[in-house]
């Protein structure tokens, strides 16, 4: 029986240890992109550029992660600005202002509309998104304000922090795209596309100069006479 009982045991050992080596073997193949972007005319830090490395459709499964997300909504502002998710991911929409907002979004990538709402309200105010590609938010009430929700096809995105800089870990080996976006870079702008070759051996480095356009948003207006809007 002692014997009977190892080799029922065995199996799930065998399959554990080569899980475990799977792994180790992808860690070991596992390349790191390391960013730095400038604004082209100023030489000053981009902020909240998102940076994306775009791997073959048929390598994505192992990078796909659907996590929640929050887009808060602070003093009549999208907070953040600038969200990235990948593909599946939830975005909660709480409003921690004590005024009614109203959130919507025109963008092919997903089409929504959150009616009005005030404080507290966040759980039943919630999108998933399933389609890759940028979402502009806007709200319905107060002109001014404006966000994005940046949704990768996998976790390999990441946005630049106050200093232009950002880091991406656990890239396969390769030679892939990566794409810079930002809300405000000119579409002809030289930096967007980059190919960019990966290894083990040491990290990756992309360092680029953003053309920036005006920020052209409307301003918020005067408080003149308070009410549940405003």
């Amino acid at each position: 029986m002692g014997f009977a009982r190892l080799l029922s045991i065995r199996p799930p050992l065998t399959l554990a240890l080569a899980l475990l080596m799977a792994l180790h073997v992808q860690s070991l193949n596992a390349a790191q992109l390391r960013i730095a972007l400038q604004d082209a005319d100023t030489g000053e830090a981009v902020v909240d550029a998102v940076v994306e490395v775009h791997i073959p459709v048929a390598m994505q499964n192992g990078f796909s992660a659907p996590q929640e997300f929050s887009v808060d909504q602070v003093d009549k502002e999208f907070v953040a600005n600038v969200t990235v998710v990948n593909v599946g991911s939830r975005v909660l929409f709480p409003n921690s202002d004590d005024i009614l907002h109203h959130v919507y979004s025109f963008s092919p990538a997903k089409v929504f509309e959150l009616p009005l709402y005030g404080n507290g309200r966040s759980v039943d105010f919630s999108q998933i998104f399933e389609q890759a590609g940028v979402v502009e938010l806007g709200c319905n009430i107060h002109d001014w304000m404006l966000g994005y929700v940046y949704v990768a096809a996998t976790t390999l995105a990441v946005k630049t922090d106050e200093n232009g800089q950002a880091t991406i870990d656990g890239v396969p080996e390769g030679s892939y795209t990566v794409s810079v976006w930002h809300p405000r870079a000119a579409e002809d702008s030289a930096g967007l596309q980059h190919s960019v070759e990966f290894s083990d051996a040491q990290p990756s480095t992309l360092r680029s100069a953003l053309s920036l356009t005006r920020d052209n948003r409307l301003r918020r207006a005067p408080n003149v006479s308070r009410t549940r809007y405003r």
